[in-house]
């Protein structure tokens, strides 16, 4: 059996007296290194063989209270110790037979073979009572929550699933506190995993609502209070802002109809999507107007980013025949950059103005940039 292999593991030595290194690996499978006790994987073959020989009693599963706050407040150092201290004090005085596993994190099973609920219900309490004395390195009280039911040849995954709902239970209640599974038990810890479960599911779906509320219905781009709340937090240094206007939009939509303008604007937004950078943000602003936030963009990158998109649009080869800057759509773009003199919203504002002055100037279908640092 699995708990035997785990013994003769540990008696396995080279002829120096040293372990047999080969075996250090298998024995970290059967003996949790950090207190000692015995791992889930043995816990399980040792119910399995209760089962078999036909022993009775109880089973229980303890969780120790409010375990993520004590390492936060103490640090993992004392965390440890009170995870090798709680192992110690729940082995004292075990009944014949029985044992103590870790089954990861602050979870413990125990057996109890041989005793009554009553018995068993009363060892635990003792237990708990054991782990409120003094630790060291720590200055709170330290306590469990422990679900317990009776053995009578279940599978270890039931036997498991019944001590679990009885912990839960109890948790429930208040922790710090034995509970035996019993109906009352199923349905408080079914309600409750019921709940967490109505949580989260609220939870994503008003993920999903403020996702919604900020992307634009048309082209599934950030819309323009996502982008009015991406300015607000965007840091200046190593920013630039790229300002993207369809050329000749409201003629299209004249010549084409409104569908096929909508139909441009979806296909101009996929193409603008695909040609950004992986950490770069494209908003549609309104109307034919969308916005680029290139993070992390010197002038030269930037410059690069912002002829990638105008060629994308470009090589989309939308028909238009209104337009006197190309017979197919394209679009004009202007890129400034943020600096510690100006917001980014600032930063939007000059490349919006590079961009209209350029349609002013018939100097469409190109990309307008300030001029460079140190440019003469």
């Amino acid at each position: 059996m699995l708990h035997r292999l785990w013994r003769r593991l540990w008696r396995r030595q080279d002829a120096s007296g040293t372990q047999d290194p080969s075996h250090v690996l298998a024995r970290a499978a059967f003996e949790d290194v950090l207190t000692g006790l015995p791992t889930r994987h043995v816990a399980f073959e040792r119910i399995l063989e209760a089962r078999r020989a036909g022993v009775r009693g109880l089973a229980a599963m303890a969780d120790l209270d409010h375990f993520k706050q004590l390492n936060d407040s103490f640090g993992h150092t004392a965390g440890d110790e009170v995870l090798r201290v709680t192992a110690e004090r729940l082995q004292q005085a075990l009944p014949d037979g029985g044992w103590v596993a870790r089954m990861g994190g602050e979870e413990f099973c125990i057996f109890l073979p041989g005793l009554t609920q009553a018995e068993a219900v009363a060892w635990l309490n003792a237990a708990n009572a054991r782990l409120s004395a003094p630790m060291d390195l720590i200055s709170a009280k330290v306590s469990a929550s422990f679900g317990v039911t009776s053995f009578v040849g279940q599978s270890p995954d039931n036997l498991m699933s019944a001590c679990d709902l009885a912990m839960y239970a109890a948790k429930a209640r208040g922790r710090n506190q034995v509970v035996v599974f019993d109906d009352d038990t199923r349905a408080v810890a079914t309600s409750r995993r019921e709940l967490a479960a109505t949580v989260a599911e609220l939870q994503q779906r008003n993920q999903a609502l403020l996702d919604e509320a900020r992307t634009d219905a048309l082209t599934g781009l950030r819309n323009r209070r996502a982008l009015d709340e991406a300015l607000a937090t965007a840091e200046a240094d190593q920013i630039a802002v790229a300002f993207l206007d369809i050329d000749h939009f409201g003629e299209f939509n004249h010549l084409h109809t409104d569908t096929a303008g909508d139909a441009a604007l979806r296909a101009v937004a996929a193409a603008v999507q695909a040609t950004i950078r992986q950490e770069d943000q494209a908003f549609r602003k309104g109307g034919e107007e969308l916005v680029v936030l290139l993070h992390a963009a010197d002038p030269g990158a930037a410059l690069a980013v912002a002829q990638r998109l105008r060629q994308a649009v470009q090589a989309l080869a939308i028909p238009h025949a209104g337009s006197p800057t190309a017979a197919v759509l394209t679009i004009t773009v202007g890129v400034a950059h943020a600096s510690a003199k100006r917001s980014v919203q600032q930063t939007l504002e000059a490349a919006a103005a590079l961009a209209m002055a350029a349609k002013r100037n018939a100097q469409r279908n190109q990309v307008h940039a300030e001029p460079l640092p140190g440019a003469g």
